[in-house]
């Protein structure tokens, strides 16, 4: 499942799709439930993969990974959610991994389908929001050719933006050797696109990214290793300027190819698979896509220290599995493969 995230996304969403037409036939599919006093609630339905949020101009936007099939390309894009409704912005992306407002600006990491193996990657800036669409558009980083995709997208306090890559479509890059741009890496950039630079490597997944208040080290969901290796753990990492953590020779699969390379933060059961990561107070929150012990046939929202420790679940009882986080005004926002989304109030 883990060979590249879209197809992650794509598989959920075909068990999203078997639980929601069940869930359908009985009037609607049920909502999860808070623990430990976290309230739930619907904020908008009729989307496909929700993958990030940004809230910025007094709308929340969700970016959708859309839903993938051999004869046609995703449909996702950037969607606008107000009223219960979830609206698309157009000329959006087809398959989009990150949001972030800066700056009175949406960033928005994501791809478009140029062929039937191929796509056009870009880091765009869109300004001017209207309620209805963005006014001024700019692609300010274009991808090389052969590039495999970006994922989720953060600001640092340093101004610059940050994205992790995709292991992508490529043949052998699921764990080596690396054959396209910047596999394995996180990247950072200026907010005018200029000034690329490597930030960390040796990271076979970085999906998302989640900066504590004034630090330049982020938190970061890594999928571990699908092929090659018996039982490879998922992570989450703490990730500073120069880190090797050593994909594809290390996997924290056999500890002594591991030796010089930058530990993991937190391991996680294999499949455990930590996709959205969001900072509130001091606590780490991040979803699983089909929970901790990875029977699903939903996902689970979990919580840990940011000093690291047990994570203990939020949110349980999602019927389909679950990939997007956001955070705004102390509450949580998370997408399940309904094509739902919800506030959760920890």
């Amino acid at each position: 499942m883990r060979g590249r995230t879209a197809a992650l996304l794509a598989a959920g969403v075909v068990t999203a799709g078997a639980v929601a037409s069940v869930a359908s036939a009985a009037g609607g599919p049920p909502p999860p439930t808070g623990v430990g006093g976290a309230k739930v609630s619907l904020v908008a339905s009729g989307l496909h993969t929700p993958t990030s949020f940004a809230f910025g101009a007094g709308t929340l936007f969700e970016g959708d990974g859309g839903v993938e099939s051999t004869t046609a390309p995703p449909n996702g894009g950037v969607f606008a959610l107000k009223g219960g409704t979830a609206t698309a912005v157009p000329g959006s992306p087809e398959f989009v991994a990150g949001l972030a407002w800066h700056g009175g600006a949406l960033y928005v990491s994501g791809g478009s389908i140029t062929g039937p193996s191929s796509a056009t990657w870009q880091l765009l800036k869109w300004s001017g929001w209207n309620g209805t669409t963005f006014t001024k558009r700019k692609a300010i980083y274009t991808a090389p050719k052969k590039f495999d995709g970006f994922n989720g997208i953060a600001f640092g306090p340093d101004g610059r933006l940050y994205v992790g890559v995709d292991v992508g479509l490529t043949d052998g890059n699921d764990h080596g050797p690396a054959k396209t741009p910047y596999v394995y890496d996180i990247l950072s950039i200026k907010p005018n696109g200029k000034g690329l630079k490597v930030f960390a490597t040796g990271i076979r997944q970085p999906w998302q990214l989640a900066f504590p208040s004034g630090s330049s080290s982020p938190y970061v969901s890594d999928l571990g290793q699908d092929k090659g290796a018996k039982n490879p753990p998922d992570f989450v990492l703490r990730v500073k300027q120069g880190d090797n953590f050593g994909f594809p020779s290390c996997s924290w699969t056999v500890a002594s190819k591991c030796a010089g390379f930058t530990k993991p933060f937190q391991k996680f059961n294999p499949h455990t698979d930590i996709m959205g990561l969001v900072i509130l107070g001091k606590r780490l929150y991040m979803t699983s896509f089909l929970g901790p012990k990875a029977k699903g046939p939903g996902g689970e929202v979990l919580s840990m220290p940011l000093s690291g420790g047990p994570a203990k679940p939020v949110v349980k009882g999602f019927v389909a599995p679950t990939v997007g986080l956001g955070s705004h005004g102390g509450s949580l926002y998370v997408g399940e493969l309904t094509g739902q989304v919800f506030k959760v109030t920890p």
